[in-house]
């Protein structure tokens, strides 16, 4: 039986631009690697956040089969309205995520966990045979029943921005990233004014950025102005790739440029113990 094939993948890299990959799909060789850490197009631009993602299941000491690497959920499809590339790209997608045996699949992309869990199922009719976990649900989880320990203090004081498509326009997930917040020992959460449900955008999402370069940073920059700076924090956490690079831009547009932007994932792994030889 051949344990390798090889699956031409076709990819939108810019407007009227296609690239196809040649992605070989390899055949399962554990019964216990089970998670598929989807990385996704934005987060491999920072790699800071790549290898946040990589240090927490390291520290929690949680095999996966990396993937997304190269691999788009086809968002950014749909957003441009090619909803026919975006059907193709969704089947093939789940046809390659399936033959790996994956059970569950976990990404911090809230567009990405958007495709998965609603796009595909609801606009294309296609069903996975993986559950799909947005991180902050992952992380909520392991923290609840014990799997993983915050044991080192961080002295920051900060505000959670809720990304739209995690939230309002999203499932409404505003319960487990602030419980993962407010898991960690030293770290004081106080909310923007306008919050879950009246939480305003980033302006980084939906191409905006892509399209509208300035307008999306000057959105970011008066966010940063007028709803995270009135509470005094030291810094603004999202959980969300494109509200991380854009909040980021926004905080040193300001005239201080002293607000410091995190991804949720940084903040939890500085508090995670090293994992422990056995």
């Amino acid at each position: 039986m051949q344990n390798n094939q090889e699956t031409p993948v076709r990819c939108l890299i810019e407007e009227g631009t296609w690239k196809t990959y040649n992605i070989t799909m390899k055949k399962r060789t554990s019964r216990n690697q089970h998670i598929g850490l989807f990385f996704g197009c934005t987060i491999l631009l920072f790699k800071e956040l790549r290898n946040a993602l990589e240090a927490f299941f390291r520290k929690a000491k949680i095999p996966y089969e990396p993937l997304g690497i190269d691999q788009c959920c086809g968002i950014p499809l749909l957003l441009a309205g090619l909803h026919k590339e975006a059907q193709e790209n969704a089947r093939r997608l789940v046809g390659e995520i399936s033959q790996k045996g994956i059970t569950t699949l976990v990404t911090s992309c809230p567009h990405c966990y958007r495709a998965f869990s609603n796009e595909f199922p609801h606009r294309f009719d296609l069903s996975t045979p993986f559950k799909t976990l947005h991180f902050t649900q992952f992380a909520a989880d392991l923290i609840r029943r014990g799997k993983i320990r915050l044991t080192k203090p961080i002295d920051l004081k900060i505000s959670y921005h809720d990304p739209c498509y995690l939230g309002r326009m999203g499932e409404k997930i505003y319960r487990e990233p602030r419980e993962v917040l407010a898991s960690i020992p030293g770290l004081k959460v106080d909310e923007l004014e306008l919050n879950r449900d009246e939480a305003t955008c980033c302006g980084g999402g939906g191409l905006v950025r892509a399209y509208l370069p300035l307008l999306s940073s000057a959105i970011a920059q008066e966010k940063i102005e007028s709803q995270a700076k009135p509470t005094g924090t030291n810094g603004v956490v999202s959980s969300c790739p494109f509200c991380y690079f854009n909040l980021k831009e926004g905080a040193e547009e300001t005239d201080d440029g002293e607000m410091v932007v995190y991804d949720l994932a940084q903040l939890l792994v500085q508090s995670m113990e090293e994992p422990q030889d056995e």
